[in-house]
C-alpha cells in the first residue's frame, strides 16, 4: 500500500527524487525525438517530465503547430549539440504508457531550457493549459 502511493506520488511530482545523481549517459545519436516533450529511446518511449511543449500532431490552431515545431527542431538541435547527454528514467508511466525521464544535454534539464527559451511551459501532471488562448 505505501509502495503504490509513494510511486503515485512520484508520478505525479508531489515527490522527487534526484533525478540529476540517477541520470546515466545516453549516445545522442540513439535518441529520436518525436516532439519537444518526447523522444524514443533503443525502442522505449519517454514522455520528458517537468515541462509541456505545444502539440506537432494534433494542434487546436496554427501557432501551436508552429511554435510545437519550433520546440521539436530545437530539442533535436541541444541533442545534437555534441554535449554530454543523460537520461534519469523515473519511476511510472503516463496515460499514454509512455516511460516518464528527465534529460541533461550538458548537466542542464532540458526542461529548464525550453521553458526558459519560451517554448515550453512548466508541467507537473494534470490538465494542461491550451497553447491557443
Amino acid at each position: 500500500m505505501i509502495a503504490v502511493l509513494v510511486s503515485g506520488m512520484l508520478a505525479v511530482g508531489w515527490l522527487s527524487i534526484d533525478a540529476k545523481s540517477a541520470a546515466e549517459p545516453v549516445n545522442p545519436s540513439s535518441i529520436y525525438v518525436i516532439d519537444g516533450d518526447t523522444i524514443d529511446l533503443d525502442g522505449r518511449r519517454f514522455r520528458l517530465v517537468g515541462f509541456d511543449t505545444p502539440e506537432v500532431y494534433s494542434p487546436r490552431c496554427d501557432y501551436e503547430k508552429a511554435l510545437g515545431d519550433e520546440a521539436t527542431r530545437r530539442l533535436r538541435e541541444l541533442i545534437a549539440s555534441g554535449e554530454l547527454v543523460d537520461l534519469a528514467i523515473q519511476p511510472g508511466k503516463d496515460r499514454y504508457d509512455r516511460g516518464l525521464a528527465r534529460l541533461y544535454v550538458g548537466r542542464e534539464d532540458v526542461a529548464e531550457t525550453m521553458i526558459s527559451e519560451g517554448l515550453a511551459r512548466p508541467y507537473r501532471g494534470g490538465q494542461r493549459k491550451g497553447w491557443c488562448e
